[in-house]
């Protein structure tokens, strides 16, 4: 891994205070083909030299409504102590969360942010993303981009994909 140099903005730290520990979240740095991502973790120093610090994989699902879901999972493995893992939805219809979808099919590596729990402290650090998973991940976007009617929605709230994210987290909590 190499540290890099990715900069986050005031309001963005500020925003990341308020989020759980071990949640992820994707900072786009606009005009640029630069993603991050950003997770904030209880001991800083468990994640420096840890290798790989971060797992990811990407799966889609289609509600019975024919809404689109896009399922990013991770992994945090820290050198001491256990795996943290958790997941988060982007809608493929937001043209924000599109473009995010857009720009990680482009990495060949992903830059990863480690925050300290009080946001003071950060460890950066560049994930190479497993080729063979991006290659499924394309094909996989392709197949929802080839199959849905190019709706997108400008305002915030997508009252049909947060129906389907609710429809997808009932279907896996009965498994």
């Amino acid at each position: 891994m190499v540290q890099t140099g990715i900069v986050v903005n005031k309001e963005s730290w500020a925003v990341l205070r308020d989020e759980p520990l071990y949640s992820a979240r994707f900072i786009d740095r606009e005009n640029t083909e630069e993603l991050a991502l950003v997770i904030r973790v209880e001991v800083l120093d468990f994640f420096i030299d840890a290798f790989p610090p971060l797992t990811l994989d990407l799966t889609t699902w289609r509600s019975p409504h024919g809404i689109w879901v896009v399922v990013i999972s991770y992994g945090v493995h820290p050198t001491f102590g256990s795996t943290q893992a958790g997941a988060f939805y982007l809608n493929p219809r937001q043209p924000s969360e599109a473009e995010l979808l857009r720009k990680l099919l482009r990495q060949e590596t992903l830059s990863v942010i480690f925050l300290s729990a009080d946001c003071q402290e950060h460890y950066t650090a560049r994930v190479v993303l497993d080729p063979q998973a991006l290659a499924n991940w394309r094909q996989q976007l392709n197949e929802l981009n080839g199959g849905r009617s190019g709706n997108t929605f400008a305002d915030e709230i997508d009252a049909g994909f947060e129906l389907a994210v609710q429809e997808l987290q009932a279907q896996h909590s009965r498994i």
